[in-house]
């Protein structure tokens, strides 16, 4: 399964099919935890990724109920979510299902190649991971502090692409 954050919020089957990830906050869930794929998030952090300070009382029970149908949709792919005793951990499957961690792995890569063709390839195929704003229509201070850095990130590539070619 390949996931998408640069962008909406997405999931694509290996059959190419678009994946049905829920409601708005589950896919908010989802992305918060492919962040950080292969590190547990403790359940507060996670409270606290996906509603911000104005988390209901039942923040909580939700989550879980999210986590519950993220389980179930992610069953028969390589994606995994578990809970640890430091959280909920999500194992996308190999490095490069994650768009945001394949556009830093091509960025990575393009910086360290011995030629300036080489790298601008690396940096092109980076910057074509992406398909708008990440995680648009949510708003926690969390995913805006990620926003930012993304789109710093991405100005960066731009920069670093323009130079070598």
């Amino acid at each position: 399964m390949e996931f998408r954050l640069l962008g909406g919020i997405e999931a694509v089957a290996d059959d190419g099919r678009p994946v049905d990830l829920g409601p708005a906050r589950q896919r908010s869930v989802l992305a918060a935890l492919l962040l950080d794929a292969g590190r547990a998030v403790p359940t507060e952090q996670l409270v606290h990724r996906v509603w911000g300070y104005t988390a209901p009382q039942r923040a909580r029970e939700t989550l879980y109920s999210y986590l519950s149908r993220l389980r179930r949709t992610l069953s028969g792919s390589q994606a995994t979510l578990a809970r640890s005793p430091d959280g909920y951990e999500l194992a996308a499957g190999p490095a490069d299902s994650v768009d945001v961690h394949r556009f830093r792995l091509l960025l990575t890569r393009g910086r360290a190649a011995p030629d300036d063709a080489g790298a601008a390839g690396l940096f092109r195929e980076a910057l074509a991971l992406w398909r708008g704003a990440p995680f648009p229509g949510v708003d926690t201070p969390w995913f805006n502090g990620v926003r930012d850095g993304l789109a710093k990130e991405l100005l960066a590539a731009e920069l670093d692409c323009a130079d070598v070619r």
